[in-house]
């Protein structure tokens, strides 16, 4: 086996979709006629379907609420003050529920409310609302698109928020808000909250089906000091008029707090009632009440997936939820490419470019983000200049999910740049013009105080196995050492010779590198004798990659190497395939794979990327070589 880890078992996710799937059907909004399924339809939507009702329910949307924020795309500046946030209780394990104070100031709010239109496009009377819902008694309520505000939201809450969920990964905050003026004697009736959009489309941009799982209820006034009453309750909903439901959370909201919670499936319905979270609004009984509301949103490899999802019928099938995959460090190279394709590469010469695309690539980051759509928890080790090749960047890392705290911007630097030129014809060759800035690289108070946060968070046991592309060595090194020294697994991409990348290797659990450098390293030209003559200690696994020749590997004690074929596929594009394949070896060590396994594994990770253009992996490539399948470990 690869270094030792707990293993892994299958998910019973294939039974809990054929026993899903019996009893789904098609419902509409009046079939949730108690207190129990009550989504609050009312007149209008009585020939309606659950995705029409959507539909109709959103279709007018209007423009950006916050003035100030639309025209200088921010607010008050970083760092935010202090979020505190506490948690729901008597949820079952893995649904969330929480209230976190503070998001927005009171400034901000009081902004917001400002800008409630009181006519035009997204907004509705309260009469009219009174016809789509029945549920509810509103002044007025605005739909907006506020793509700002979202950012705003999300980049505060982001440490909230689970970064995967359902088998999905963390996307974006939704935003398209919905914005609610409450008078005396309003009130939201309970309710349970569905995922939207209720028909699954396929989003390119995002790479995988997106959907909501969370409702996001922003408060924009304060309880006691603006209105009384309009608390937000948690309840135990009443089956019938003859009992009152039992309120098992109450929230007296302040301005900028922010309830998140789970949507739970209703359609299909979940196979487990009754819903853990039918929530209601109180009566308004002073004052006036402002708030808004929005969605956040995951994505989903496979569409059945994000269909059939729900943590409460997951965890009563004893199905793998995925909450707590497994947590990684990874450390090299962003390096933002321009891909340009063109049918040869001329030499003096000209020609035409077919494709031009941006990417955010680089050796490790290429491998990262495989790591994060392979379902490991990563966080990222890597520098950044201040400029907008490094937001890109983080923007990218931020929706897989990826943990930012170790990686550095650097003010004033340049962030690692590329010209990647693919030929497509018949002799298919790459070259790689790459630009480093010498300020991204120096030294520095901040990358001490990231290195020595790193270094601890390594020798407190927090990660599963640390990841490096063999560049940044005055960062690679000083963590590896501590890692060896706790005996956490290090896999190690060596691809250039020098003093600090072969203690480097030497330091490796796992040695992945290409079989020049190996055949160097072990004074061996025959790969199977090479990879053997490394594997020279307890624990030690090297493997040697040979493009499309396969891969040699060997771990210590072993009398003979083994030899994985590449596979026969389309090649799109041969960039990053040695990052992605890895990815597929660190995910392989936390899974406690053995060597032969972890191999195919990989390799067949390296192949979705062949077929993949661009320098990263997608999920439909992914999930078309069938490596996403959900594992859970004992």
């Amino acid at each position: 086996m690869l270094p030792s880890l707990p293993m892994w078992r299958a998910s019973h996710w294939f039974i809990h979709l054929l026993i899903t799937l019996a009893v789904a059907s098609v419902q509409k909004p009046g079939d949730h006629g108690n207190a129990v399924h009550n989504i609050g339809a009312g007149p209008g939507a009585a020939d309606l379907d659950l995705a029409a009702w959507s539909r109709l329910k959103n279709s007018d949307v209007g423009l950006a609420v916050s003035k100030l924020l639309t025209e200088r795309g921010t607010w008050r500046p970083d760092p935010q003050p202090s979020m505190g946030a506490d948690l729901m209780s008597g949820l079952t394990e893995g649904v969330p529920g929480s209230v976190v104070h503070n998001a927005l100031s009171e400034g901000e709010c009081r902004e917001l409310i400002a800008g409630f239109p009181t006519e035009g496009n997204g907004y509705m009377p309260g009469e009219r609302v009174a016809e789509l819902y029945r549920d509810r008694q509103v002044k007025s309520r605005f739909l907006s698109h506020d793509e700002k505000l979202a950012e705003v939201l999300y980049q505060r809450l982001l440490d909230h928020l689970p970064q995967e969920l359902d088998g999905g990964r963390l996307y974006r905050v939704n935003p398209n808000f919905r914005f609610i003026h409450y008078e005396s004697g309003g009130h939201h009736s309970t309710h349970i909250d569905g995922r939207e959009p209720q028909e699954l489309k396929w989003d390119e941009a995002a790479g995988g089906w997106v959907q909501s799982r969370l409702t996001m209820q922003v408060y924009l006034n304060s309880h006691g000091k603006d209105f009384m009453g309009g608390e937000f309750a948690v309840v135990d909903a009443a089956e019938n008029e003859t009992h009152a439901a039992q309120v098992k959370h109450l929230v007296k909201p302040h301005a900028g707090d922010v309830v998140i919670f789970y949507q739970e499936r209703l359609n299909p319905p979940s196979q487990y009632p009754p819903y853990e979270l039918q929530h209601q609004g109180n009566d308004v009984t002073k004052g006036e009440k402002f708030a808004c509301r929005t969605m956040v949103d995951y994505v989903f490899a496979d569409e059945e997936r994000a269909r059939m999802s729900n943590v409460k019928d997951d965890v009563s099938q004893g199905t793998c939820t995925n909450t707590r995959p497994a947590q990684v460090l990874a450390i090299g190279n962003t390096i933002i490419d321009t891909m340009h394709t063109v049918l040869y590469i001329p030499v003096d010469g000209k020609v035409l470019v077919a494709t031009k695309k941006t990417y955010v690539g680089g050796q490790g980051a290429n491998a990262a983000q495989a790591m994060a759509l392979l379902g490991l928890r990563v966080s990222w080790m890597t520098r950044l200049g201040d400029d907008a090749d490094g937001d890109m960047a983080r923007h990218a890392y931020q929706r897989l999910g990826m943990d930012l705290t170790p990686s550095i911007v650097v003010p004033g630097a340049m962030t690692s740049s590329a010209t990647v030129i693919v030929a497509t014809g018949a002799n298919k060759q790459r070259s790689c013009l790459i630009y480093d800035d010498d300020a991204l690289f120096a030294g520095g108070t901040a990358v001490s105080e990231a290195l020595a946060a790193t270094i601890q968070r390594v020798a407190s046991g927090e990660f599963r196995a640390i990841y490096t592309d063999g560049f940044q060595m005055d960062l690679v090194l000083p963590v590896v050492r501590v890692a060896a020294e706790h005996a956490i697994p290090i896999v190690a991409d060596v691809e250039v010779l020098n003093e600090q990348t072969r203690e480097l290797a030497q330091l490796a659990t796992v040695l992945v590198a290409p079989l020049s450098i190996v055949k160097t390293l072990a004074s061996r030209d025959d790969p199977a004798t090479a990879v053997l003559a490394l594997a020279d200690r307890e624990g030690r696994t090297v493997i040697a990659t040979d493009g499309e020749r396969g891969a040699h590997g060997a771990q210590y004690g072993d009398k003979q190497a083994i030899h994985i074929p590449a596979l026969n596929v389309d090649v799109r594009d041969t960039t990053g395939a040695g990052d992605s394949f890895h990815a597929g070896i660190v995910v392989a060590v936390t899974r406690g794979m053995r060597l032969k396994e972890a191999m195919t594994f990989a390799t067949r990770v390296g192949a979705a990327k062949v077929e993949t253009p661009g320098p990263s992996v997608t999920p439909e490539a992914l999930e078309r070589f069938g490596v996403l399948d959900v594992k859970c470990s004992q």
